[in-house]
């Protein structure tokens, strides 16, 4: 299969700010100990444990763009909340979460295309984040569609020059949509929204435990379960830092 390659050019999307909090940096994760004292019995206090699916492949590239480690501090950093392989979504459009800590007035791009694609599948110029933090790209608000079995690599870009993309700040990710029954863990019985997370996380679908934690943060912020769980979350998929700071962005 060919190398994903990064997307520089005219990109798609659209951006919703996103109440999680800040997003740093990808980091190597880790997996959270669970304490003795949890309970077993809520599904909210169940561990959250990321499976990754054995058959995914190292996503080529970084999620995170610009403004770390030694590079220029005055560029806003870009982060995707992506593991660090391809990561797996049951649904035929899902939403993407990416991170910028500002708000300022520059030009963003997002950019989804197939694997061995000649041609982005959806390209589209972002408007600037109302405010810095988490934000969502929702596929249905572009008719796009993922098909089963292809993968893809959807990248967001900061515009720092337009007439030079070779100038761009990119992060990028990876994603595929599979089959339920295709799956390596099965993923059997009605699923709660109060358990998704957990549910989906084990069966090895990131994307779409992310969805769910998403869900259940813009019912209830101030949920410290569900915090938690998205923390666990990242970490496990090789996101530690980027957990790190939505944790410190949450402290009043």
């Amino acid at each position: 299969m060919r190398r994903f390659m990064v997307i520089v050019g005219a990109t798609m999307g659209l951006m919703f700010p996103f109440p999680w909090g800040s997003v740093a940096a990808e980091g190597q994760g880790k997996a959270t100990q669970t304490s003795a004292s949890q309970s077993t019995s809520d599904p909210m206090t169940k561990p959250i444990l990321y499976v990754p699916p054995r058959k995914g492949a190292p996503a080529a590239g970084l999620r995170r763009g610009g403004g770390t480690r030694g590079t220029n501090k005055s560029l806003p950093m870009i982060s995707l909340l992506a593991p660090d392989h391809v990561g797996f979504t049951l649904q035929e459009q899902p939403v993407l979460f990416w991170f910028t800590p500002t708000n300022h007035n520059l030009s963003y791009e997002f950019t989804l295309i197939a694997d061995n694609a000649d041609a982005p599948l959806i390209e589209a110029k972002l408007p600037s984040p109302a405010r810095g933090g988490v934000q969502q790209i929702r596929l249905a608000d572009y008719k796009a569609k993922l098909l089963p079995g292809v993968r893809y690599l959807w990248s967001v870009a900061l515009v720092m020059d337009p007439d030079e993309p070779s100038a761009n700040v990119v992060a990028k990710g990876a994603i595929e949509r599979v089959n339920r029954d295709k799956l390596e863990r099965p993923l059997l019985g009605d699923i709660t929204k109060a358990d998704a997370p957990r549910r989906y996380a084990e069966a090895g679908v990131w994307y779409d435990a992310l969805m769910a934690i998403s869900d259940l943060m813009q019912a209830n912020p101030a949920d410290t379960d569900v915090s938690q769980q998205q923390t666990a979350l990242l970490e496990q998929g090789g996101l530690a830092e980027v957990a790190s700071s939505i944790q410190h962005m949450r402290k009043p």
